[in-house]
């Protein structure tokens, strides 16, 4: 059993008082708050201003944070069971809609899935590069692992978990830069924060991919939990890369992504 100090925000005094009563983070007092908050020092007015500073930073960029708990997507119907729309666990991006699940997941969790997506949406300005990871996410769940690892390597001569691991990671340098121009300083702790939700994150991908049809907000949270715990000093630091991108929406409605300054 995860410890949760309590279940909703709104249960905290600072929540109750407004903090969180506005349009854009009125979601945030229903996330559950966990015991490990307390060695970030994160409180509510740290998590209120964060979170509007990269609500805001993305704004600017037509690039847009949603709180909901379902989408509308027919391109995976193995998850659709039949409806027009399919249950969001976590965390997605639709167009130019970063999309999160906002009571299924801790605060941190919809902070870095926020600038995780961000850091995908940077990497697709470099699309052929990456479609043989990418690929994968488009295909029912779950995959032949095996399969996959040996046609992987026929054809590009890498091993497939290696390369998607790093590639997870360069998504987040990218989005620590965005947190870091959007104003959101990065301590020692919040870095161990960061570097747990990858590893959180990739051992979900994992499970998701090959043994089981679905994602979970509790399972991701469990991991969490377990290797926050855990993994004291394992980590170093993660670089920020330099990079920004804007979304464009052209005249037939379809959307693309510019790097800064091209």
């Amino acid at each position: 059993m995860i410890p949760v100090l309590h279940n909703k925000g709104l249960l905290d005094k600072e929540a109750s008082s407004g903090i969180f009563n506005t349009p854009q983070l009125y979601e945030l007092r229903f996330t559950p708050v966990y015991e490990y908050e307390k060695e970030l020092s994160i409180d509510n007015k740290w998590k209120a201003a964060a979170m509007t500073n990269i609500i805001t930073y993305l704004a600017d960029r037509n690039i847009f944070v949603t709180f909901t708990d379902r989408i509308l997507d027919s391109s995976r119907p193995w998850e659709n069971k039949g409806e027009p729309w399919r249950y969001l666990p976590i965390a997605e991006l639709q167009g130019n809609n970063i999309c999160i699940n906002a009571r299924n997941i801790d605060f941190l969790s919809i902070f870095l899935s926020i600038g995780h997506i961000y850091g995908h949406l940077v990497q697709r300005m470099y699309g052929d590069k990456y479609k043989p990871i990418t690929d994968l996410i488009e295909m029912p769940k779950p995959l032949d692992l095996q399969q996959i690892f040996e046609q992987y390597r026929l054809q590009y001569g890498g091993d497939f978990k290696e390369d998607f691991k790093k590639f997870e990671i360069e998504a987040f340098r990218y989005a620590k830069f965005a947190f870091l121009q959007a104003g959101i300083p990065f301590t020692k702790e919040l870095d161990y924060a960061m570097n747990i939700y990858i590893e959180t994150d990739f051992n979900e991908l994992w499970r998701w991919v090959s043994t089981s049809p679905g994602k979970s907000g509790p399972t991701f949270m469990t991991e969490f939990i377990r290797l926050f715990n855990n993994c004291k000093d394992q980590f170093q630091p993660l670089e920020p890369i330099p990079v920004e991108v804007n979304v464009i929406t052209q005249s037939d409605e379809s959307l693309i992504v510019v790097r800064d300054g091209y």
